[in-house]
Formats: structure tokens, C-alpha cells, sequence
């Protein structure tokens, strides 16, 4: 798969905001998003229906697809943030100008629901997408500290992001037939394997409704990036292994664990507890598995770019990005 880089934004780019899936929750909302980007010394040009209402949508599948499409195709606009998330990026997958998008490579910026929106401009296109805030959502409660830094760096340097660290879930045994991405790192007198690959995945419901579809990447050996919020164990149990049936874990080059926000059994209900499921679920992979990762539905998320090429390395328990997420 030949990978597309947007170019790196810079202050005085026009900024394309729509709603690929439901509609920002009040103008308040969406106009204090747009202010934080006007501070910083950015234009903005909405979508002509980013503030439709159509019950959980944010208009009709053909007026979303539409403002996408159209943003795309603008060669005065150099990225396109999401207004939020929701439910509806799938409906509009068929209706977008894969090939207009080809030729206008840009920043996509969202998740949540956006996920199949990056999953599939990875799929059809090759393009490198951004996990991040959201106008109406992030950026209209006020970006702060390190993770403010950690998404302009993403989206506006060309030098590779600083490694993050992990926690150690599972290390993984070597495969002894010599996986092409895997390598020993000797530490203590004890070897650990390492594993690189491309980054993909995002929302675990999202991703788990892509998959099979041809809206689902090809990627060889990716590292799997997986988040949730709200689900009961047994219901992430279900979609991992739905994902495991599929054959995607086994595809995988290793998994990074986001956060699992109030994914916690029914009060009274018998249950595994989340570790039980990713223990059970990865117990017969040869690569590393790491969680603790400061990503998804959580305060001050860090923004990942989908798509780059990353390092897990399970003795020191650290993600090293190789290469920058913009051309």
C-alpha cells in the first residue's frame, strides 16, 4: 500500500470544518471551537450543512458526504478538523470522491465515530489521518498542556514525534520462523522482542463494524490502536473476538491499548474484568501487546497519527514514532 502524507499546516491556512456524522451538540459549542482556531491565527470555512439536524445526523448521507467531498476538492484549504462525533460516518463511505482525494491529500482530524472515516481513506486512498480533537467538542472545552503541544506538533512539524511510554500488558514470545518485523533488544541480560509497523485502528466499535468491508485496511502487519468508552466487558470481549475470528489479530505486528473509559461490569453482574479479556484475547500471539496509552475518550487525549510508521518496544515499554505524520 503506497502511504499518502499530507503537507503540515501553518498559521494563516484555511481550516475546512464539517460534520461527517452528527451535528455539533449547540452553535455555543461550535463557535467557541472556531474562536480557539481564529486565536491561533487560522481561517476557518464551514460545510454548508455542518449544522443540519436530522435526528443523530447531521443532515442527509448525501449533503455529509457532500461537505467532505467538497473540502477535499478546495485547493485553498489545507486541513479539515471535525466538528464531533457521533454515529454516521459509515453511511457516507460509498459517496465519497476517492479519487479527488487522492489528488488533494489534507489533514483529516477527528475520532470516535470518525474512525471509519480514517479507516477508510487508509483503505482507499493511503492517507495518513489524525485521532484527535474535535471543534465542537475538545477544541470548544479549551485544549491545554501537553497534549495542546503534542496535536499542532502532529500536524504541523516534519520532524518524527517524541516517544511515549507504556505499560507492559503482555510481552509476546519470538517467533521462531523469524518475523520480518521483529528484532531482539537485549536489556539486563533478558531479550525482549520488538516489533514495527504502520499504526491503524481507533475506536474498537467503529473499527469492529469495518471490518470485512472494503472499507477495512490492508495493512501488513499494522500495530493496532484500540480504544472504547461505555461498554460493558463482555461486550468488548465480544468485539475482540469478532476482530480475532476475523483473522485481524492475527494479521496484527502488536496492539496498543488507548483507554477503556467506564468499561466496567454491570453492577452485580458476574464478569471478567477488562485485563481478563486482553489477557484471554492475545494469550496465543508471538507480539507485544501495550495499554495504559493516554488516547480516546479521556481529558487531555493524545492525538495519533494514523497511518505513520511506529516502534513498540515491550522491555522499555515505549512507542517510538520513526518517521514524522506530515510531509
Amino acid at each position: 500500500m503506497r502511504i499518502i502524507k499530507p503537507g503540515a499546516l501553518h498559521r494563516g491556512d484555511i481550516i475546512g470544518i464539517c460534520s461527517p456524522a452528527s451535528a455539533p451538540a449547540s452553535d455555543h459549542d461550535l463557535s467557541r471551537g472556531i474562536a480557539y482556531l481564529e486565536r491561533l491565527g487560522y481561517r476557518v470555512e464551514l460545510g454548508k450543512h455542518v449544522r443540519l439536524k436530522r435526528g443523530y445526523l447531521a443532515g442527509t448521507d448525501a449533503q455529509r458526504a457532500s461537505d467532505l467531498n467538497d473540502l477535499f476538492a478546495n485547493r485553498k484549504v489545507k486541513a479539515i478538523f471535525t466538528a464531533r462525533g457521533g454515529y454516521g460516518s459509515h453511511r457516507i463511505l460509498p459517496l465519497l470522491n476517492y479519487p479527488v482525494i487522492r489528488r488533494n491529500p489534507k489533514i483529516l482530524v477527528g475520532y470516535s465515530d470518525i474512525t471509519a472515516l480514517q479507516l477508510a481513506l487508509m483503505a482507499k486512498v493511503g492517507l495518513v489521518t489524525y485521532s484527535g480533537p474535535m471543534v465542537a467538542a475538545e477544541m470548544a472545552a479549551g485544549l491545554g498542556g501537553s497534549a495542546e503541544e503534542w496535536f499542532w506538533r502532529c500536524v504541523t512539524s516534519k520532524q518524527a514525534l517524541p516517544s511515549i511510554q507504556a505499560k507492559l500488558l503482555r510481552r509476546g514470545r519470538m517467533n521462531l520462523e523469524g518475523r520480518r518485523t521483529q528484532r531482539l533488544h537485549r536489556s539486563h541480560g533478558k531479550q525482549h522482542a520488538q516489533t514495527t509497523g504502520r499504526l491503524t485502528g481507533g475506536n474498537l466499535s467503529v473499527v469492529v463494524t469495518s471490518v470485512g468491508t472494503p472499507y477495512f485496511p490492508r495493512v501488513s502487519s499494522p500495530i493496532l490502536l484500540l480504544e472504547e468508552i461505555d461498554e460493558r466487558p463482555y461486550r468488548v470481549d465480544r468485539m475482540l473476538q469478532q476482530m480475532l475470528l476475523a483473522g485481524v489479530l492475527s494479521r496484527a505486528g502488536g496492539v496498543v491499548l488507548g483507554s477503556f473509559t467506564d468499561c466496567k461490569p454491570g453492577k452485580g453482574k458476574p464478569s471478567l474484568t477488562l485485563r481478563q479479556v486482553f489477557l484471554d484475547t492475545f494469550a496465543g500471539f508471538n507480539y507485544p501487546v501495550l495499554e495504559g496509552v493516554r488516547y480516546g475518550h479521556v481529558k487531555n487525549s493524545l492525538t495519533m497519527p494514523l497511518g505513520v510508521r511506529v516502534r513498540l518496544n515491550p522491555g522499555r515499554g515505549e512507542i517510538s514514532f520513526l518517521e514524522s505524520a506530515v510531509s
